[in-house]
C-alpha cells in the first residue's frame, strides 16, 4: 500500500517538475525574438489492482507549442522582418536540415544572410548569398531581396527569402527553438507568406500567466513530496509497532 502511494506521489512529483522546467524555459525567453511558449498536457493513468481502478498516477501525454502570434515592435533595421500572420522563414538549421523560426532579426555573416543563432536563410534555391560589393541591402513584403552594389546607382534583386506556411500540428521543436516537419521532410514556398520589414515580433510567452502557473505548480510540487515524506514516516512507525515484542 505504501509502495503503491509512494509510486503515486513521485510521478506527481516528476511530472511537476518537468512541468516546472517547460515554464522556466518560458519566462527565460520572454525577450527572445519570435520564441513559442512550450505546454504540456498531463493524464490520469489508472492503476489496476484486482480488476479495479482504484488508484490513479499522473503521466505526461503530450507536450506542444503555442502557435500563437507575439507582439510587433518597429526597428527601422533593414535586416530586421515580422511574419504578418502565420508562416515562418525557412532555414538550414547546423544540422543541415531545413528547419523554421518565426524570428526575424537577421544579419550578414560571411557573405550569407543568416538568424542570430547563425543559422543560414534559405533562399528560392538554397542559402541566401549576398554580394560582397552590396553596400545596402532591403527586404520586402514578400521577402524579396534587394541590393545596392558599389558603383550603380540601382537596387539589385538578388533573391527571395523562402516564407513558408506548413501545417503547425506537424511541426516539433527542436532542442535549438526551431520548428521542424519530419525527418527528410522540407515546405514549400507560400507566395501567401508576407513579412513586415523594419519590424520584429517578439516571445508569445504571457509573463503575467507564466508566473502564476509557477507558483501553484511549485505548490503542488511541495504537496507532492510532502505527502512521500508522510507516507514514509507512517511507513516506519508501522514497522516499529508491529516489530514490538508481544
Amino acid at each position: 500500500m505504501v509502495d503503491k502511494a509512494l509510486f503515486i506521489g513521485s510521478s506527481g512529483a516528476k511530472d511537476s517538475m518537468h512541468e516546472l522546467e517547460i515554464l522556466a524555459n518560458n519566462l527565460a525567453n520572454i525577450t527572445t525574438t519570435g520564441f513559442r511558449a512550450d505546454h504540456e498536457v498531463i493524464k490520469q493513468v489508472p492503476i489496476n489492482e484486482n480488476n479495479k481502478q482504484t488508484r490513479f498516477y499522473s503521466s505526461v501525454d503530450k507536450s506542444f507549442s503555442n502557435f500563437e502570434p507575439g507582439p510587433i515592435t518597429e526597428t527601422g533595421r533593414d535586416l530586421d522582418v515580422a511574419i504578418s500572420g502565420q508562416g515562418f522563414i525557412a532555414v538550414q538549421s547546423k544540422s543541415g536540415q531545413e528547419a523554421f523560426t518565426r524570428a526575424g532579426d537577421l544579419q550578414l555573416k560571411n557573405g550569407f544572410l543568416t538568424t542570430q543563432a547563425g543559422d543560414l536563410v534559405l533562399g528560392s534555391s538554397g542559402v541566401v548569398n549576398v554580394p560582397d560589393q552590396a553596400q545596402r541591402i532591403a527586404l520586402g513584403q514578400d521577402g524579396t531581396i534587394t541590393v545596392k552594389i558599389a558603383g550603380q546607382t540601382d537596387m539589385v534583386n538578388i533573391d527571395r527569402i523562402k516564407l513558408v506556411n506548413p501545417d503547425i500540428s506537424k511541426l516539433h521543436k527542436g532542442i535549438d527553438g526551431l520548428f521542424y516537419l519530419a525527418e527528410g521532410e522540407s515546405a514549400r514556398q507560400d507566395n501567401s507568406v508576407r513579412v513586415r520589414p523594419g519590424a520584429l515580433e517578439g516571445s508569445n510567452v504571457n509573463a503575467v500567466e507564466a508566473l502564476t502557473d509557477l507558483i501553484e505548480l511549485s505548490r503542488r510540487f511541495e504537496m507532492h513530496t510532502h505527502l512521500m515524506k508522510d507516507f514514509k514516516d507512517n511507513a516506519s512507525k508501522a514497522n516499529q509497532i508491529l516489530s514490538l515484542p508481544r
